[in-house]
């Protein structure tokens, strides 16, 4: 993807060799993202839940922040970045949440030397800020996955989370907070979803 020059960050002059020679680079802003706050699991699972990475759609696999122009190209913002790969971030985050929410006696990533009971599948269908509709941007999330039974490999179900929050300005500060907002809201969603088709249905 190529940079788009829609947020416009500072240069950073930086010498070089005792200062003959003079670089002019732009130092990129690296932003994280928060685990959102999610539900308690309806019940406590014996089990352990391994998590693989998220598959993405084309184009954001990166640490670049993605944004969808009005001719519909996917693009990204110059001078920032998220603080790891996009699928490695929200990977990490799923698990965090999940921990958080009390359902599973551990939650692993998938790679782990560790044995599993579930294995959780995501997908980020989306993660963009959309400038179709004019500014400030509206921020898209759009998170998937399966759930099955790890040995068996037989799935249990298939589960959504999605939120779309407008940015309150066509600013850096601003355009990250509603992809926080959104993430949160889509996680959550998601995580209670995972939660419920998880846990023992009653008898009768």
């Amino acid at each position: 993807m190529k940079a788009t020059g829609l947020i416009l960050l500072p240069a950073l002059l930086l010498g070089a060799c005792g200062g003959v020679f003079q670089t002019h680079e732009v130092v990129p802003t690296v932003y994280e993202l928060k685990a959102p706050t999610v539900a308690a699991a309806p019940a406590r699972i014996a089990a352990t839940l391994r998590v693989g990475r998220p598959r993405t759609r084309p184009g954001l696999d990166s640490e670049r922040v993605a944004v969808t122009l009005p001719d519909q190209r996917l693009d990204a913002y110059g001078g920032s970045r998220w603080s790891a790969a996009l699928p490695l971030l929200v990977q990490s985050l799923l698990i965090e949440g999940l921990r958080s929410s009390g359902g599973w006696q551990a939650v692993v990533p998938e790679h782990t030397a560790f044995g599993g009971d579930y294995l959780l599948e995501p997908e980020i269908e989306a993660f963009e800020a959309d400038y179709s509709a004019g500014t400030p941007p509206t921020v898209r999330v759009r998170l998937r996955a399966e759930l099955g039974e790890h040995a068996t490999r037989r799935l249990i179900a298939v589960v959504e989370g999605s939120a779309t929050v407008r940015a309150t300005a066509d600013r850096q500060r601003e355009v990250i907070a509603a992809f926080e907002t959104a993430y949160g809201e889509a996680a959550a969603a998601l995580i209670g979803a995972v939660n419920a088709a998880a846990a023992p249905k009653p008898a009768g």
